[in-house]
């Protein structure tokens, strides 16, 4: 018979897949949308769903991104402290995902012209943001295993780094996405 931990189940230690290999099947997936996109049949009973399902997407994934990112920069200025921020990352977390994966799949849907290199900019600031999340996960979890202590510069400025790297990878699909869009 096994005992079971008493710790509460978000506190235990989970087993965590090595980051090169989810990073390997986000590029892998990515790789297969954009090899698809061109073959889907761009039926038109199937577009006006697929365009909401976009934007509901954009609004889940960017607002949670926009969201955490004024608490952190609520914490920069003094407004709040960094276990706050950490904790409000980790709530932030899955509908940054749910948002990106919405995205994602709705867009093979809307007939993208892969060929045009708009477009490619477009696909490849979705990778950055999908392969920055893995790293802002990993700063989260540091930051989060320092219970409240002040981090090093270094780990900051990775922050930082993901942060930048994030919002310019979100607001660079957004505008391509509506570039892409005007007739």
């Amino acid at each position: 018979m096994t005992a079971v931990s008493s710790a509460p189940r978000h506190l235990r230690q989970r087993r965590r897949v090595p980051s090169y290999v989810v990073a390997s099947a986000l590029a892998a997936g990515w790789a297969a949308m954009l090899l698809a996109a061109p073959h889907m049949p761009a039926a038109t009973g199937i577009r006006p769903f697929a365009l909401f399902v976009h934007l509901a997407a954009l609004v889940l994934g960017m607002g949670a991104v926009l969201s955490l990112d004024w608490f952190g920069l609520m914490w920069l200025i003094g407004r709040q402290d960094l276990l706050s921020l950490v904790r409000a990352a980790q709530v932030a977390h899955t509908p940054i995902w749910l948002g990106l994966a919405g995205l994602s799949l709705s867009g093979v849907f809307l007939a993208p012209d892969t060929s045009a290199p708009l477009t490619v900019v477009k696909l490849v600031a979705v990778l950055v943001v999908a392969l920055n999340g893995l790293s802002a996960a990993t700063v989260q979890r540091r930051l989060l295993a320092l219970n409240g202590t002040t981090p090093p510069r270094r780990l900051l400025a990775r922050a930082v780094l993901v942060a930048t790297i994030s919002q310019a990878g979100w607001w660079t699909a957004t505008l391509v996405g509506f570039l892409n869009a005007q007739p």
